[in-house]
């Protein structure tokens, strides 16, 4: 019997297009994380002109810019963010009492996160509404693509069990597409401050400064990753749940 592609509908297509998609963005998110780690690694090891460090930089940039928020070290590798509730600029180990090229520029982010946060920036504001509201689901992500996949062997397709199960990873997919759609212009608006406070301080040289503006670049390209992920994700479950659908009507 010869297979008629013609006869695929454009619900079945997009979900083999999908489940094709799947392995090659996986890989192109390890690649990513390996290019950023690689870029930190070789920036970490060129230091800047001056004697300050990546906390000292991230004080006065703070100040600079009229921010009521404190630097804090934290734990882990790459473990850098800004909370906003606390109000709090939290540098990890590596990069909080360094004064490289690497460090600065995700200390100046991480400001630049700071800033959006003091003049409203909306994105900002609106990704931490999704995510307050959405972090339990988000917990609950991986347990529930374990089961279901478990599942998978013990019950029928188009049993309300299974259905039931793709609902919630379409809906939980979903917001995780929402998260990584806000996400993604509040972390290259970041940088792009970043970079423009980097030149305007005056203290690094225009080399150092492209340096930093590479390391910052390799880490937009996780949330370019993370972006397709979820998306390819989010489409290849929404067409399983249309079609076991489609399956019981008829």
């Amino acid at each position: 019997m010869v297979f008629d592609w013609n006869t695929l509908t454009t619900v079945e297509w997009i979900y083999i297009i999908c489940t094709i998609a799947i392995l090659p963005l996986i890989i192109f998110s390890l690649i990513v994380s390996v290019r950023v780690q690689m870029a930190f690694n070789k920036y970490e090891k060129v230091k800047v002109r001056g004697q300050m460090t990546a906390a000292q930089l991230a004080e006065r940039l703070l100040r600079e810019n009229n921010c009521d928020v404190r630097v804090e070290r934290g734990r882990g590798k790459l473990t850098d963010h800004y909370d906003p509730e606390r109000k709090v600029v939290e540098l990890s180990q590596d990069v909080y009492g360094s004064n490289s090229v690497a460090a600065y520029g995700i200390a100046a982010h991480e400001v630049g996160h700071a800033v959006q946060d003091a003049t409203g920036y909306a994105p900002l504001k609106i990704r931490q509404v999704v995510i307050k509201s959405t972090g339990l689901i988000n917990k609950l992500l991986l347990p529930l693509i374990i089961i279901g996949t478990i599942a998978q062997f013990f019950v029928y397709y188009d049993s309300p069990i299974f259905i039931y199960f793709i609902l919630a990873l379409v809906i939980m997919y979903g917001l995780s597409f929402l998260i990584s759609v806000i996400t993604l212009p509040t972390e290259f608006n970041a940088s792009n401050r970043a970079r423009e406070m980097l030149r305007q301080s005056n203290l690094m040289e225009v080399s150092e400064q492209h340096q930093a503006s590479k390391v910052l670049s390799a880490a937009a390209l996780t949330y370019v990753a993370g972006l397709a992920v979820s998306l390819v994700f989010f489409l290849r479950y929404l067409m399983i749940f249309i079609m076991l659908t489609n399956n019981r009507r008829n």
